[in-house]
This record gives C-alpha cells, sequence and structure tokens, in this order.
C-alpha cells in the first residue's frame, strides 16, 4: 500500500507540472516569446507612430519581439475584433484610440463589447484637437465665433474627416453645449478636410493637433481655441474651449494598450509596468511630447473608468447628430 501511494503521489505531481506548463504565462516568466501589438489604422499615423515607439521599449525590457501589425479597416472594428477574440496569454494586445468608445453608437453590429471584450492596460496619451479657421477668416477669437453664429445661424460651415470621426463629433458637441447652428461637410479623410479649409471652402473645423500644428505654424490656418480641459504646452497661449467660454469641454482623442478580456490580471499587471518603465524614459516621453500627445499614463482602473465615460458622452453625442455608419 506504501509502495501504491507512493506511485500515485508521483502521478499526481507529474499532471500537476503537466499542467502548470500548459497554463497561461504566470508573470514572473510573461513574455516567454514574441507579442504582437495589433494597430486598426494604416502605418504612418500617430496611432500606429507610437505603438511603434512603445514596441521598441517594451522589445528591450522584456528582451522578446515585439512586434506591431497593422489590421486596418471599418474604423479599427477589424483589429478590435481580432484582439477581442485571442487568447488571453498576454502575448497579443491592442493599441488603439478614441474609435473604440464611438464606434458601438455608429455601426449596429459589432463582435466585441469594449468593456466586457477587453481588459484596459494604460491610458497612454491623450490627443487634443484645435479649433481652427482659414487665416483670412474675420474670426480671430472663439468669442467672435461664438457671435458670429449665434448671429448668423447656419451660416458656417464646419469640415470634418467624415461621418463619425472623432473631429466630427467633436464639434458635435460643441453645437449641442451652445445651440449653434452650424453645417456640417464631410471629407473622405482628415488631409482633403484641412486642404478644403485652407482653400476656403469651409469656414472651421477641429483637427487633432499633432495633424494641424504644422498648418498653424506655416501662417496657413489660425487656431482659436484647444478642444482639451488643459492648454497644450506647444501653444501655452492659446486658451481651451472651457475657459473661452463653454465651461467643462473636453473633446479629445487618446491612444491606449489594452489586452483580451480574459487575460490574468498578473499579466496585466506586468505589462502595466513595462508601460510604467517606457515612459520613464527621458527619450520617449520628450519624442511622445514632441507628437502634440499629453502623456496620460493611467493604469488599468483608471482606464476603465476613462472608457466607460467616453462610450457614454459619445453615445448622446452620435445619438443628437443622428450620425451612423451602417
Amino acid at each position: 500500500m506504501r509502495v501504491l501511494g507512493r506511485r500515485l503521489a508521483c502521478v499526481v505531481l507529474s499532471v500537476a507540472a503537466s499542467s502548470a506548463a500548459a497554463s497561461p504565462a504566470r508573470g514572473s516568466d510573461y513574455p516567454d516569446r514574441a507579442v504582437r501589438i495589433i494597430v486598426g489604422f494604416s502605418p504612418g499615423g500617430a496611432t500606429d507612430q507610437l505603438a511603434r515607439l512603445l514596441a521598441k521599449d517594451l522589445n528591450e525590457i522584456w528582451n522578446q519581439p515585439v512586434v506591431v501589425e497593422n489590421r486596418p479597416g471599418a474604423s479599427g472594428n477589424i483589429a478590435h475584433g481580432q484582439v477581442a477574440h485571442s487568447p488571453g496569454d498576454g502575448h497579443t494586445l491592442l493599441f488603439t484610440s478614441a474609435p473604440l468608445t464611438i464606434n458601438p453608437s455608429l455601426y449596429r453590429h459589432l463582435d466585441y463589447d469594449p468593456l466586457r471584450d477587453f481588459k484596459p492596460v494604460m491610458l497612454v496619451a491623450i490627443v487634443p484637437s484645435l479649433l481652427l479657421v482659414p487665416a483670412a477668416s474675420p474670426l480671430k477669437s472663439f468669442g467672435d465665433l461664438l457671435t458670429h453664429a449665434a448671429s448668423h445661424p447656419g451660416s458656417l460651415s464646419y469640415a470634418s474627416a467624415g461621418n463619425g470621426t472623432p473631429q466630427h463629433l467633436a464639434m458635435e458637441l460643441l453645437k449641442a453645449k451652445t445651440g449653434l447652428r452650424i453645417v456640417h461637410v464631410p471629407y473622405n479623410g482628415g488631409a482633403p478636410a484641412v486642404v478644403g479649409l485652407i482653400g476656403g471652402q469651409t469656414e472651421l473645423m477641429f483637427a487633432a493637433l499633432p495633424e494641424a500644428a504644422p498648418h498653424v505654424a506655416s501662417g496657413r490656418l489660425r487656431a482659436l481655441a484647444i478642444s482639451s480641459l488643459e492648454r497644450s504646452e506647444l501653444m501655452p497661449h492659446l486658451p481651451t474651449v472651457s475657459e473661452a467660454g463653454v465651461t467643462g469641454f473636453n473633446a479629445v482623442g487618446w491612444q491606449g494598450l489594452l489586452a483580451p478580456g480574459n487575460t490574468p490580471h498578473h499579466v496585466v499587471t506586468r505589462i502595466h509596468a513595462a508601460l510604467d518603465n517606457a515612459l520613464a524614459r527621458a527619450g520617449t516621453r520628450s519624442r511622445i511630447e514632441a507628437l502634440g500627445l499629453r502623456i496620460s499614463g493611467a493604469g488599468p482602473s483608471k482606464f476603465h473608468d476613462f472608457l466607460a465615460g467616453e462610450l457614454l458622452k459619445w453615445a448622446d453625442v452620435v445619438k443628437r447628430s443622428g450620425a451612423r455608419v451602417d
């Protein structure tokens, strides 16, 4: 009986060891192979640039390959769905932006839920927008815009990169908070919208600071205000929309890292710690800030609350605007 007992104990220990080897990576040995960061937008954009910058740092921190894969299409939905249904072992991650919290209000059928199917890891950066007018515009300040739009309802038009884009909805949020009537002119992309504004085809628009700043610096466009609650260090004299008269206005883009919803807590914690390490590097911080982004660094809990708030805010704006993609 003692021999049988010893044999049984050996079998149990062997099975336990096999199970441990087959289980998802533990916090101490994660990552144990290459990590993929899926980006739902084309190479070269702000989200892609930031993902690649952080991937380089994570590669050095983990001593494992960290590869960025672009899966553009459907305003990020293809990438979102891919990661939502990936194994929760921390080796497939999502680096995405504002469409994650806007798309549920624009698309009738999505194969993911932004809160249920993802574990937020870190809100890396906030991306404010500039409220722009052509250089020759008679509107010299945000106050001028409010006065003119109120006394000439429907006479102004604003450009956007298309229905449901963050800058389109930022203007719709401004209209909702002020009661102003401004006509929407959607373009097929942000670059054509900016070109149209420079050429005087429209009177104003919101555009992401990294894309808009060069046109302001060149004198082709004038910035009236910034869409975030805080001023930008790149343009410290430019008031926020909230300071300029629409109290509490906040319409920003953002960029953050998420994992599949069934990723263990200890793996999420380890990824967050590595990102903290990356953002502590002076070279990394300066390169991010040079892009016109404001570093956040908010962890899983705060990032979750941020996502929940953005989902509610944009659902209301989309409903008011009547925007729909499908």
